[in-house]
C-alpha cells in the first residue's frame, strides 16, 4: 500500500473520530452521479454480469485474506486498498462514506466507508469490505436496510479525500 493511501485513511479516521465538518469539498455532489458516464465501466459494455462476477470473486478473496474484527479494523483502509487494487485492474469504483443507520447524515454522523461501482450501463453495486458484501439495487428493494448503500458522502478518488482534509486542517 502507498503512503499516500496509508495517510489518505488514517486521515479520515482522524477526521470521522474527531467529528469535524466538510464546508468546501471535493466530494462528488449526488446529483451528478445519476447519468454521469464518467464514473462508468464502459470498457465492461454488454459485460454487467461478467463485471458483477469478477467484484465478487475479488470481493469473496479479499474477504478470506483480512478479517474485519470490530474496533479493531479500518473500514477506511480496507476501502482505500481496495479502490486501489480495482483501480490497478482499470475498474473505476466511488469511495463513500456514510452511515447505514440513518438518512441523511452529515459528515460529523458519518461511521463507516464503502465502495460503489458503476456498469456501462450506470447500475451501481455497493461493495462493503468489513463484511465482504455486494449488493445491488434489486437487493435493496428486497432488503430496505441496504439502501443505506446509495447514501452518503462520495469521492472519486483517495486524493480527493486527503484534498479535503488538508483543507479543513
Amino acid at each position: 500500500m502507498t503512503t499516500r493511501i496509508m495517510l489518505s485513511s488514517l486521515l479520515l479516521l482522524a477526521l470521522l473520530l474527531a467529528g469535524c465538518s466538510i464546508m468546501e469539498t471535493n466530494y462528488i455532489p449526488t446529483v451528478d452521479l445519476g447519468d454521469a458516464g464518467e464514473y462508468w465501466n464502459i470498457g465492461w459494455q454488454g459485460q454487467s454480469t461478467g463485471l458483477y462476477h469478477t467484484l465478487r470473486t475479488f470481493i469473496n478473496d479479499y474477504s478470506r485474506n483480512h478479517d474485519y474484527v470490530f474496533g479493531e479494523s479500518d473500514c477506511n483502509d480496507m476501502v482505500v486498498e481496495i479502490w486501489d487494487n480495482l483501480n490497478n485492474q482499470g475498474i473505476l469504483s466511488l469511495i463513500v462514506v456514510g452511515n447505514l443507520e440513518m438518512s441523511r447524515e452529515s459528515f460529523e454522523e458519518c461511521n463507516h466507508a464503502w465502495l460503489m461501482v458503476y456498469n456501462a450501463e450506470g447500475a451501481a453495486v455497493a461493495l462493503d469490505p468489513s463484511c465482504g458484501g455486494v449488493y445491488c439495487w434489486e437487493d435493496a428493494r428486497k432488503h430496505p436496510y441496504l439502501e443505506q448503500y446509495w447514501e452518503g458522502i462520495v469521492y472519486k478518488n483517495p486524493t480527493d479525500l486527503w484534498n479535503d482534509f488538508q483543507e479543513r486542517w
